[in-house]
């Protein structure tokens, strides 16, 4: 009888070749260029059907944050409490 043993986690690989602390700095260097190529969509999106800055800005400030952060909640909570248990 063969078995298969489950892929790890992305957190998990990842973590494989790199510190929490480290992993932790990436993801947030991740959020924000996720958060720019972000806003460069909703952009070009408002220059082709006149949409005002204000309301990219908008809807970047007020809900693309909040979306990034629930995304990486999780992972990000986890990382800080490696790198707590580490610090001790």
């Amino acid at each position: 009888m063969n078995t298969q043993l489950s892929q790890p986690t992305s957190w998990a690989s990842l973590e494989s070749h790199r510190g929490p602390r480290e992993h932790l700095q990436r993801l947030q260097v991740d959020k924000r260029e996720a958060k720019a190529q972000l806003r460069e969509v909703l952009e070009r999106l408002a220059e082709k059907h006149g949409i005002s800055q204000k309301d990219v800005s908008y809807a970047i400030d007020g809900y693309a944050d909040d979306m990034l952060s629930d995304l990486v909640y999780g992972l990000e909570r986890d990382l800080e409490h490696a790198c707590d248990e580490a610090d001790l």
